[in-house]
């Protein structure tokens, strides 16, 4: 095996994982752009964990429930 392909195919970091995948999050189809807008504020200020992630999962239930009562009215 040679040196260099063993070098261009570095395993990468979980970070550079992770990274990599929010960069990419706005492609996936059909993914709700608030889900998705959560998600990325919450990893990119290091807040995302199960209680944060709930929490604002929650808050879009919330206003997104407000908004169709006013619209029901």
């Amino acid at each position: 095996m040679n040196k260099s392909s063993t070098m261009d195919n570095k395993i990468k970091s979980g970070k550079d994982v992770l990274d990599d995948f929010f960069a990419e999050i706005y492609n996936i189809p059909n993914a709700d752009k608030k889900t998705v807008d959560a998600l990325v504020d919450l990893y990119s200020q290091g807040k995302l964990s199960d209680k944060n992630l709930q929490n604002s999962m929650d808050e879009i239930v919330q206003k997104e429930s407000k908004q169709t009562e006013k619209e029901d009215e």
